[in-house]
């Protein structure tokens, strides 16, 4: 027994307390939904070390110090796969279940998850589209001023195209080609890639759970139609990283399905397009 006053496990990790936060909103309570609010208030614990260590990286990318970069992100990366790894188990709720609790769900969705705006803000997600689903998730002034205080801060590709101007790159095919002689920077570089491919998992996975428990017309919660979370997988924090593979691709001899600048030129069609369109 532990004496009066020392700090165990239980009261050092808040367990009792941790453990009465999952309250079903189903009557009678359903057995699957404990399953898919613990899914939830995971990924957010996750996120929350996510933001902590991705505010980090931009001070050492700030510094230079891409060793501490290399380090932070590697546990990052590990976090976001046990995030994908949340949404995967899911996977296995029948639809039938869901449909018998979520109507006790109310209008919550993972829209308004402010943390995860927090995170695509934080990386560097600039698309107008997503800007657009912001102020339209945003219309409590507090989540607001969350979200502005994100957009004002220095994000994590902002500050890492700053460390590579610093460092004399003239282009990021240097990077990859010389990647020899730009070490520290490759690393931190490849590090940082890895983290963008993880969230396209996440993306392509939540879109996929959804998708096999929902339905592809069905509507989520808060009103969204299916296609918008399609048309998020498309969404990058460093999209100057996936153009250089289509850069090295040219260069080694590869041949691209439609030149570079017309598939930018593309892609801003597209976003201006999106912008413009009725939400549903």
């Amino acid at each position: 027994m532990a004496a009066e006053g020392e700090v165990t496990y239980l009261s050092y990790l808040k367990v009792p307390e941790l453990l009465e936060l999952q309250r079903p909103m189903s009557d009678p309570v359903h057995p699957d939904e404990l399953q898919f609010i613990v899914v939830h208030q995971a990924s957010e614990l996750w996120f929350k070390l996510m933001l902590q260590d991705l505010e980090r990286v931009v001070v050492a990318l700030e510094a230079d110090d891409f060793f501490t970069v290399c380090r932070v992100m590697r546990r990052v990366n590990n976090v976001v796969d046990l995030v994908v790894g949340g949404i995967r188990a899911l996977d296995d709720l029948p639809p039938w279940s869901l449909h018998e609790f979520r109507g006790f769900l109310g209008t919550a969705s993972g829209l308004q998850s402010v943390q995860f705006r927090e995170l695509e803000l934080l990386a560097g997600l600039r698309d107008g589209g997503h800007r657009k689903i912001l102020e339209r998730v945003s219309d409590d002034e507090e989540l607001s001023s969350v979200l502005r205080r994100r957009l004002d801060q220095t994000s994590v590709a902002e500050a890492h195209q700053a460390a590579a101007r610093r460092a004399g790159i003239a282009s990021w095919e240097d990077v990859y080609v010389h990647a020899e002689q730009h070490a520290d920077l490759y690393f931190a570089t490849e590090a940082l890639m890895d983290f963008d491919r993880g969230f396209v998992r996440w993306r392509r996975a939540h879109v996929g759970m959804i998708e096999g428990i929902l339905g592809p017309q069905t509507r989520g919660t808060a009103g969204m139609a299916l296609s918008y979370l399609i048309r998020t997988v498309d969404y990058r924090f460093f999209p100057y990283l996936w153009d250089v593979r289509h850069d090295l691709a040219v260069r080694g001899g590869g041949e691209l399905v439609e030149p570079i600048l017309a598939r930018k030129e593309a892609e801003r069609a597209a976003r201006e397009a999106r912008t413009k369109e009725p939400h549903a």
